[in-house]
């Protein structure tokens, strides 16, 4: 490319960056001071300049839209950053025009013939190039239409991509650089950057995949037939346009047919779009009832609305529904009506069209202009005589992100120095808003755009006039404010959270742009936290959780963006969730204890955690009467491991020995009584069987009375052993607020 492409802006504009000021005619909020009848004059001119001042500061040379010639202009396409490209036919080269409306030679050096292969396009020969279009890459394709061939302008440098530059046809399925063309008219490049060529003289349709040709629509006779077939199957007579939608559907200017047609990509079949077939004009109304004369170029916007240039009848003609409306032309064939309703216009055989968002342009072509239709307007883009040396150029933009960025308005009218505000506007049509007032100093005013949001905007610079200079509008600027960055933050309560107890967490978004509105999102890994973002309020959001999962965690916080701000992510945030909980067990469940003396039982606790989160107290219940329990240590600290208690058990010799009572006392009381009666029977048996006895009998009664007694004292010191062994089940609880546990532990007295 030129010099003028290495200094265009890099921003992916959607919408036209020249569109006419003139469309902002009948606007009836602009200020009091724009409002005379000079200024409503100075609103249906174009401002222009000889010198542009690009983003970059810098100063180029290069001529505006509205000041080139062009001679019998035809094809006309836009690229992805809304530069236009047009086929200057008789001029043998292709112009683009870049988003400041400054035109630059992409290809043809003017001269007509065959040349340049392999070398820079700009010098290269063309030979009335009728077509263009650009792939999303931003190659230029180029329907070298006398040449027989189609070339491919792609890094600044040309090349053929089909066509031996000997008409005819062959070719199908081989490579197309060895194919034979026809007169081809038109080319365009569908959303896979297949390329479709209007083979004009070869009545056909031709697609080029990779480097293979093959015919998608035509049989190669010039006719009318096939509708409800296969399209390869069908006649056509002289296509001179082609289109494709974002789903591969082909549409067809099918020229001497008088008929649009369509290619269904799913199934290959051709139907009529519109046209009866008769050449003619028969008001607008029906497709298939309407009246074509020689529809030429065809155009399709991403709504599916198609735009035909109906030449003949100097219309162009918008199809949907099954609908045909006319939106620009009046039928009669001439040059009028720039800067009002564009249906009331005279156009003079138009033949290209493209459409960049709700704006059509189209090659007026015997007009040697190119016009665009917005709003119902129309207006004169490119190949228009300058009416005057007055002009206000908006140009040197600079930081295009939103809370940035200055832009200038340049007045000029030969010697002649203007005073005055200057009115700045974005937005087309009635009601642009107002964005700023500058005083011209040296002709010359400033503006601070950085209150304008992101997205695309359509400047106007508006100048009322003064005693020596008439009133004047700018063409419009658009300029692309881009997003600004963002950038969040994420806190936590607490380094350490205990499972089961609530967490915060809080987001902060901040900006050197100024302040980001919009959502918060939270997550734990990929998991969403929050069911509803959170709303920004004073540029933070928060969020209390009952509880997270054990263990380690990743918390993240992601800001949603907002028209002027680009999303963000916060750097992870590393938590670890503990528990409290632990376990208990005894090494020692059981053991056996003489009176008198103490046992011992080791008691285990593991924190479930690598320590314990909380101290751990232990206590003992179900103890005899006479046993004491002690715990050696008494709890386990917080942040301990794995500890071990030793629990004590002590028996006093007073308690066995009572025990020793009750238990004995039972049974011994009952026998002793039972042992001091049985004498007195005896006794009182042998008194009246013989007297002889008595003497023995006396013996005998103190032998059981001593019986008796000494059962009532137990056995002596050493009578333990005729005691029966007493077991106990001792429970150790260890709490430590949140968890309590218990284990059991078995004490045998003897």
């Amino acid at each position: 490319m030129n010099a003028m492409k290495a200094v265009k802006m890099e921003r992916g504009l959607s919408n036209v960056g020249m569109a006419v000021i003139a469309l902002l005619l009948g606007m009836g909020t602009y200020p009091a001071q724009a409002q005379n009848a000079a200024q409503r004059a100075a609103l249906a001119r174009l401002g222009h300049a000889q010198t542009h001042t690009q983003a970059t500061g810098a100063a180029t040379d290069a001529t505006e839209a509205a000041n080139i010639s062009l001679s019998m202009p035809r094809g006309v396409a836009f690229d992805a950053s809304g530069d236009l490209f047009i086929a200057d036919t008789d001029n043998n080269r292709i112009l683009e025009v870049d988003v400041n409306g400054l035109v630059s030679t992409v290809a043809g050096s003017g001269a007509q013939g065959f040349g340049g292969d392999g070398a820079a396009a700009s010098s290269a020969m063309l030979d009335s190039p009728n077509g263009v279009a650009v792939d999303s890459n931003g190659n230029i394709y180029v329907a070298d239409t006398h040449n027989n061939r189609i070339r491919e302008v792609s890094g600044g440098y040309i090349s053929t991509i089909a066509g031996t530059g000997d008409a005819g046809f062959s070719g199908d399925g081989a490579a197309a650089t060895t194919a034979a063309l026809s007169y081809p008219t038109a080319v365009a490049v569908d959303g896979s950057n297949n390329v479709y060529i209007a083979d004009t003289n070869n009545h056909r349709i031709r697609e080029i995949t990779g480097t293979t040709i093959n015919t998608v629509a035509g049989n190669g006779r010039q006719t009318y037939s096939g509708d409800g077939g296969a399209a390869t199957a069908a006649g056509l007579d002289s296509p001179n346009g082609v289109a494709v939608d974002a789903a591969f559907n082909l549409y067809i200017g099918d020229m001497h047919n008088q008929r649009v047609r369509m290619v269904t990509y799913t199934t290959g079949t051709i139907s009529t779009l519109a046209g009866t077939g008769i050449k003619g004009f028969n008001s607008d109304g029906s497709a298939a009832a309407a009246e074509l004369a020689r529809p030429r170029g065809v155009a399709v916007d991403k709504s599916g609305t198609v735009y035909v240039a109906d030449s003949d009848n100097n219309r162009i003609r918008a199809i949907s529904g099954g609908q045909v409306t006319t939106i620009a032309g009046n039928g009669g064939e001439g040059y009028s009506g720039s800067g009002g309703a564009s249906t009331s216009a005279e156009l003079d055989s138009p033949r290209g069209i493209a459409v960049q968002g709700s704006t059509v342009f189209l090659s007026d072509t015997e007009n040697q202009a190119v016009r665009l239709v917005s709003g119902g307007v129309v207006n004169t883009f490119a190949g228009a005589p300058s009416n005057t040396a007055e002009s206000l150029v908006l140009g040197g933009a600079t930081a295009p992100l939103y809370g940035t960025g200055t832009m200038t308005a340049i007045f000029s009218n030969g010697s002649k120095t203007a005073t005055g505000q200057v009115y700045l506007y974005d937005g087309l049509g009635s009601s642009p808003a107002l964005v700023g007032t500058s005083a011209l100093a040296a002709n010359s005013a400033a503006f601070n755009t950085a209150q304008l949001s992101a997205g695309t905007h359509d400047l106007v610079a508006s100048y009322p006039g003064d005693a020596n200079n008439p009133a004047i509008t700018s063409s419009v600027y658009v300029l692309a404010v881009a997003q600004a960055p963002s950038s969040i933050s994420l806190t936590t309560s607490n380094a350490t959270f205990i499972l089961g107890t609530s967490i915060s967490l809080k987001a902060a978004v901040t900006s050197a742009n100024g302040s980001p509105t919009g959502t918060i999102n939270f997550y734990d890994g990929a998991t969403l936290l929050n069911s509803t973002p959170a709303a920004l309020n004073g540029g933070s959001a928060s969020l209390t959780l009952a509880a997270l999962p054990l263990g380690g965690q990743s918390l993240t916080a992601v800001y949603s963006g907002d028209t002027d701000f680009v999303t963000s992510a916060s750097t992870a945030v590393a938590e670890n969730v503990i528990t409290p909980d632990f376990n208990i067990a005894s090494s020692t469940p059981a053991q056996t204890v003489l009176p008198g003396l103490s046992v011992n039982y080791t008691i285990t606790l593991t924190p479930l955690n690598p320590s314990f989160v909380y101290p751990v107290t232990l206590s003992a219940s179900g103890l005899p009467s006479g046993v004491t329990a002690s715990f050696t240590p008494s709890s386990i600290a917080a942040g301990a491991g794995t500890s071990s208690t030793v629990l004590t058990l002590s028996v006093s010799a007073q308690a066995q020995l009572e025990e020793r009572v009750r238990s004995f006392g039972r049974f011994a009381a009952p026998t002793a009584l039972a042992l001091l009666m049985l004498p007195l029977a005896f006794w009182r048996r042998a008194r009246k069987t013989s007297r002889r006895l008595s003497h023995v009998g006396k013996v005998w009664l103190a032998l059981l009375v001593f019986a008796g007694l000494s059962v009532l004292g137990g056995c002596g010191a050493s009578g333990s052993s005729a005691h029966p062994v007493q077991r106990y089940t001792v429970t150790i609880a260890a709490a430590n607020g949140i968890n309590t546990h218990f284990t059991n532990v078995t004490l045998t007295v003897q």
